[in-house]
């Protein structure tokens, strides 16, 4: 039997001061003062035989598909495997650069875009260079909540369990960890961080290993500290948050299942999904609509207004072809393990939706790009929903049709079954 193979590598990709940070509002000025922690690129390569994986976590917001896919076939070509064998991730802190074109949301600073791109390659590469003999374990969890279903203002609906996998060779451990909670514990002050992803892993690294952090389907779920106080969490908040998970992380260790099997696989596919584009008299009903919703945000007015123009001026070519395509799904196993890779913000009941019938699973949001929310068909049903509405405004204009949970379900079942 093929011996299992593991490398690991990073690169700080911590942007500027005076650079656009991303979230929160419309046309905030959130410019970097400060940074509280550096924001990393940390890469895992596994090889078993003639097949290799590649997974990539950033300390960032989100990317576009098209970025992901430009450099998932740079990687590809460097490392001489398949692109859909390479999995590249956000955290989606909002504590990060603006990464990706959303209007109102912060300008996208190019000399920051292209380092992350270079430093993606040269952690891909070390961990490709450094490559060690490993048994590897899985430990599901169920821990204490540090995140509360923000649709809702309570416990129902979120993923309780932190999953993780564990590469163990004769110099360290390496954890890949899975949680799902949106990284927004500081709210939007100014200073820079991987917010309680990065508390997570540092936690991880003081005592000599390494971690590599995928952010779950979050879409619905924020830290608990927005339910107490909005906006103004601490870093004693990020502190304790990082070491209760390092702690179940421990526990869950004590109770890991050793893969005799740690053969890898990978497939992917692209989506076509519909949208319901609006005609002219409802975009001037929805720009006045959110204008109204909106009013507290200083640059409500300006986002309304740019928005209105731009959703009369496209509008007539989205009717045409009322679609959004090149959406990627990714289906990756290690052993036993299944981890799944969705491009958005998808909401914590798709993910358990599928943990029912594919275990053990790490669902993967922000993967391969971001295109925006995938919400559930219920939350449809609620016509002041932000994520279902007000969301895709600055994503790709008009919002994905109720369907999309559907054809999400569908599809990540064929691959990962």
């Amino acid at each position: 039997m093929n011996k299992l193979l593991v490398g690991y590598g990073e690169r700080t990709i911590t942007p500027p001061l005076g650079v656009d940070l991303c979230g929160y509002g419309f046309y905030l000025d959130r410019k970097a003062e400060g940074v509280l922690d550096d924001l990393k690129v940390r890469a895992l390569y596994l090889k078993n035989g003639g097949r290799a994986l590649l997974l990539t976590s950033c300390d960032l917001i989100g990317l576009t598909v098209e970025f992901c896919d430009e450099v998932r076939a740079a990687a590809a070509a460097a490392q001489q495997i398949p692109a859909a064998h390479i999995l590249l991730s956000a955290t989606h802190t909002h504590s990060g650069p603006a990464t990706q074109p959303l209007p109102g949301l912060g300008e996208v600073d190019a000399a920051s875009t292209k380092k992350i791109r270079k430093s993606v390659l040269e952690a891909a590469a070390d961990a490709s260079s450094d490559l060690q003999e490993s048994d590897f374990s899985v430990a599901f969890e169920a821990i204490e909540a540090i995140g509360y279903n923000r649709r809702r203002n309570d416990f129902s609906g979120i993923d309780p369990v932190l999953k993780a996998g564990i590469f163990r060779t004769g110099r360290e451990k390496i954890y890949l960890l899975n949680y799902a909670c949106h990284p927004v514990v500081f709210g939007p002050q100014k200073n820079i961080s991987a917010d309680w992803p990065g508390t997570l892993v540092r936690a991880v690294e003081k005592s000599g290993q390494r971690a590599v952090f995928f952010q779950g389907f979050c879409g619905d779920i924020d830290p608990v500290t927005q339910l107490n106080r909005w906006g103004r969490g601490t870093i004693e908040d990020l502190n304790f948050y990082g070491e209760l998970l390092r702690q179940r992380l421990e526990k869950a260790e004590k109770f890991a299942v050793l893969q005799a099997d740690t053969g890898l696989a990978a497939v992917e596919k692209r989506l076509t999904l519909p949208l319901q584009v609006y005609d002219r008299r409802r975009i001037e009903r929805e720009a006045a609509s959110f204008l109204e919703k909106n009013a507290r945000f200083p640059g409500a007015q300006r986002f309304a207004e740019e928005w209105r123009k731009l959703a009369l001026k496209n509008r007539d070519s989205f009717a045409r072809s009322p679609l959004l395509k090149n959406v990627p799904v990714q289906a990756m196993t290690i052993g036993q393990l299944k981890i799944l890779g969705l491009p958005g913000e998808i909401f914590s009941g798709i993910g358990l939706n599928l943990q029912k019938s594919h275990r053990p699973l790490m669902p993967v949001g922000y993967a391969n790009g971001d295109i925006g929310y995938i919400p559930t068909r219920k939350a449809y049903r609620d016509a002041t929903d932000y994520a279902c509405y007000c969301a895709p405004m600055f994503y790709q204009l008009f919002p994905f049709t109720p369907e999309i949970e559907g054809i999400f379900l569908r599809e990540s079942r064929k691959l990962l079954r």
